[in-house]
């Protein structure tokens, strides 16, 4: 019997459910998909319930994939088969790693929860079906809906992949202070759909229905596939009369909502460092352009800014911050367009000057008395030249700014270490955010400045009786801005008196801001029970969910005993409310025997870094791909030049993620030669490597990028970087950040290539190891040659007895006891040996080239 195993990355859709067999074109049916938001003020819980039938006579692979905001917490998931109800549970992540690492050795954690694009993770789940039979999928999360330029917003993006005849969405809304407005858009709508989304409102409820027919979700009228592929946005606000805001206390717990209006705002002063390194080259640094340009354009007269522009060195725009006049604003528009990508990345010296320029005109009296300060610091990279050492420069800095000044991080694009920012942020009294390396960047930019472009209020501080209240969350905040809204929540330990007294203490343009506010400590018995009627407990869990992510927050820049203790609360309450944390998982047992466990984890924003550095410059992992039977694909995550110890050196390892075993591919007949491992003639990227005179190992590699005039030599005494007629040779101990290539320090070297891909050598003796990561934003089409290439996107099978890439078939022997402990697998395993020679198809005479530079045709 031949023996078919199959590779993918796989492509992920909110509210998306694929079954396997369906998708490959045989009978598996969703007889229904019910999507149900109950949003009680700003807390929504979130129910997708869908019913798969398979109607075929032999088991079949069900998959339950969706999306779910970043900002959620998954609090359920259950599945229904043969009236047995298997529910997930949530329990401590160290308790659960035996069955996590059991996942990862068969690639099924990076299918049950994974981060995708800026605002979303992935859920995914499979099933086996019995023939005749049905399963039901079901999935909770909770999330509090955040205040940002003025609305709320609940998010919604729509894919089944199929028409479903039973399809509907429900979202019931109840904001006891009214709803000011309400609407719902569907990028997915046209003409012919835009009367099907239903929208019932009164003074403080809504009610939104989609329930399109199977001819509404029809692509055309004789079509089979659906036409519902997009996003749903719900986006409203609610009525603000009183200034101090609005106190709900239902079971035994408050919130108070403090967002007030018709203040004057105040005027700020910023300064703007940036990152014009060699990294920031090309798109990075001309969406920055554009972006500030924008930016500048927008401020107010009243504001003070100043610009910083820094590499290994830092060159200040003015040397005091200037009032925004049209004037100084053309001309900082003019400093800003002469930036040019160059050089290595000193942070610490870039924020220590702009932190010591803010303090110097504050104690001159530079500045207008009453106004917000602040740094928004935008890099792409890590430290690279003068201080390098994260902690020190998180400490210099703190000391620096003294809490006088609020400092914003931007990371620009994947490879900056974004936990680095957000404690350099969280330490200042700022947040950080990551920028996105896309068509939009700029507008992204301009997106997080008009968020904190109209400061209102500045040392804001809510308080309450202590003989009233316990376990109360933050409730000092350095600024209040425009659109934006404080949200405090806490337990009530008295109840004996008739009021609750909220005061809050700020101060404004016109001096200080005091207001006052009695809230009935009896429950309203019509508002309470219509609110109970959407999500019963919801002042509890919405306290519980603001004092986790509070403390998850403050966890990052504490250490020792206060990190231990901030860790232990945050995952007592994690358990406690049954949230998936990135202190929890949530172990799910599948209903069918055969099936293991599977453990959904939280992934944090910081992995998408981790996961470059770790497919980058650690020589102990090599392939982890997305297994899934639907397709025939390869698009591999990482490919490692290594050494099977107890088998035979070799130049590939590929490894399926769903067995023990791995495909080992030799490079024969090359000794001392150079061969093509990746070419994109489309993207212009080319990279070759050469080996060895007994062919062992790689000693040389040329790495070229066409679209930026760039060659990289790289062998292992040194380092060669070649632009245009440029010429600058580094040794494996500098730190480089230069013109598209960047390289964190001595023991590895990461070469971009633009495309959704990096490789990465490092050194190893008198040899070189490389690594080659894919994102999933890289698509190579067929227009991707070369040993390594060859692989990616095409159709990849492996049989008993061959091995099959495309039309092309070579044959394979087997080692079955290969020793893997120094690559981080199994103990051991099979490894199917596949050897590239002049005389094998997937070789041929091509894969050799003349020089590490050649172009192969």
């Amino acid at each position: 019997m031949e023996i078919i195993r199959r590779w993918s990355l796989l492509v992920s859709a909110l509210v998306t459910l694929c079954v396997l067999s369906s998708c490959s074109g045989e009978t598996m049916e969703i007889r229904s998909m019910h999507i149900h938001s109950r949003v009680s003020s700003r807390f929504a819980r979130t129910f997708i319930t869908t019913v798969v039938q398979n109607i075929l006579n032999s088991s079949k692979e069900a998959v339950f994939e969706m999306e779910l905001p970043k900002t959620a917490f998954i609090t359920n998931f259950s599945m229904i088969m043969d009236n047995v109800t298997n529910v997930g549970i949530v329990k401590e992540k160290a308790v659960a790693k035996k069955q996590y690492q059991k996942a990862v050795s068969k690639g099924q954690s990076a299918g049950l929860v994974q981060s995708i694009g800026r605002k979303l993770e992935s859920f995914k789940v499979s099933v086996n079906v019995g023939p005749q039979s049905t399963v039901m999928f079901r999935l909770v999360y909770e999330e509090l809906l955040k205040r940002q330029l003025g609305n709320y917003e609940l998010y919604l993006r729509i894919k089944p992949k199929e028409l479903v005849e039973n399809f509907q969405i429900n979202v019931d809304i109840i904001e006891p202070q009214g709803i000011s407005f309400l609407k719902a858009v569907g990028t997915f709508m046209l003409n012919e759909l835009s009367d099907v989304v239903r929208i019932n409102r009164t003074e403080s409820k809504a009610h939104i229905e989609f329930k399109p027919t199977l001819q509404q979700q029809r692509g055309c009228p004789e079509c089979g596939e659906t036409h519902l592929d997009g996003d749903l946005r719900i986006t409203y606000d609610v009525k603000r009369e009183s200034s101090a805001g609005t106190v709900q206390i239902v079971n035994g717990y408050f919130v108070h909502y403090f967002a007030p209006s018709n203040l004057k705002r105040l005027p700020k002063n910023v300064l703007f460092v940036i990152d014009h390194s060699g990294s920031m080259y090309g798109h990075k640094i001309k969406q920055t352009y554009e972006a500030f340009t924008k930016i500048l354009e927008e401020m107010p007269q009243e504001d003070y800014i100043g610009i910083l522009i820094f590499d290994d060195k830092v060159d200040i725009w003015k040397n005091n911050l200037v009032r925004a006049t049209p004037e100084n604003i053309n001309m900082a528009k003019e400093f800003v367009e002469k930036m040019k990508a160059r050089g290595g990345t000193d942070i610490n010296k870039a924020l220590l000057t702009a932190a010591k320029m803010l303090i110097n005109a504050t104690i001159n009296n530079e500045l207008p008395p009453t106004s917000a300060s602040m740094i928004l610091f935008l890099s792409d990279g890590e430290p690279t030249s003068g201080t390098t050492d994260h902690k020190k420069i998180i400490e210099n800095v703190q000391r620096s700014m003294g809490g006088y000044v609020s400092l914003y991080c931007l990371g620009f694009g994947s490879g900056v270490d974004f936990n680095f920012l957000e404690k350099l942020a969280l330490e200042n009294g700022g947040l950080a955010r990551r920028i996105y390396e896309d068509s939009d960047s700029a507008l992204q930019l301009q997106g997080f400045y008009n968020e904190v472009a109209n400061p209102m209020l500045l040392d804001i501080e809510l308080r309450y009786l202590d003989n009233y209240v316990d376990q109360v969350t933050r409730s000092r905040f350095r600024h209040y801005y425009q659109g934006s809204e404080i949200i405090v929540a806490g337990q009530i330990v008295n109840s004996r008196g008739k009021n609750m007294t909220a005061g809050v203490q700020a101060e404004g343009l016109s001096g200080p801001f005091s207001v006052t506010l009695e809230a009935p400590l009896q429950e309203e018995d019509d508002v309470s029970s219509e609110q109970q009627y959407i999500f019963s407990d919801f002042t509890e869990r919405l306290w519980a969910y603001l004092t986790i992510e509070q403390l998850l927050s403050a966890q990052i820049a504490a250490e020792g005993e206060d990190k231990k203790n901030i860790t232990g609360k945050a995952l007592d309450l994690s358990l406690k409310y049954n949230f998936v944390t990135s202190l929890t998982s949530m172990v799910v047992t599948p209903p069918d025997e055969k099936s293991d466990e599977l453990v959904a984890n939280k992934p944090k924003e910081q992995e998408l870094h981790d996961k470059i550095l770790s497919a980058a410059g650690s020589l102990d992992s090599h392939y982890y791909g997305h297994y899934d039977n639907a397709e025939s694909r390869v698009r591999m995550s990482t490919v490692v030049t290594q050494t099977a110890p107890s088998c035979e050196t070799f130049h590939i390892i590929l490894g399926n993620p769903d067995e023990t075993d791995r495909v080992c591919f030799r490079i024969t007949q090359a000794n001392d030669a150079a061969v093509s491992l990746f070419h994109n003639g489309r993207a212009g990227v080319t990279v070759n490597g050469k080996l060895s005179e007994d062919g062992s190992d790689f000693v040389r590699f040329g790495l070229q990028n066409k679209k930026l005039g760039l060659k990289v030599d790289v062998n292992v005494d040194n380092i060669t970087v070649i632009r245009e007629e440029h010429v600058i040779v580094y040794d494996w101990t500098a730190a480089i950040e230069n013109l598209g290539i960047l390289k964190w320090n001595d023991k590895q070297m990461t070469f971009p290539l633009d495309i959704g891909a990096n490789f990465t050598i490092a050194p190893s003796g008198r040899s070189l190891h490389q690594s080659f990561y894919v994102d999933g934003s890289y698509s190579a089409v067929n227009s991707t040659i070369g040993v390594i290439g060859q692989f990616i996107n095409s159709d990849v099978r492996l049989t008993s007895d061959s091995f099959h890439v495309g039309a092309k078939v070579v044959p394979i022997h087997r080692a079955p006891d290969c020793d893997f402990t120094a690559h981080g697998e199994q103990d051991r395993g099979q490894c199917q040996h596949v050897s590239l020679s002049p005389d094998n198809p997937l070789g041929g005479a091509g894969y050799i080239v003349s020089d590490v530079f050649t172009i192969p045709q």
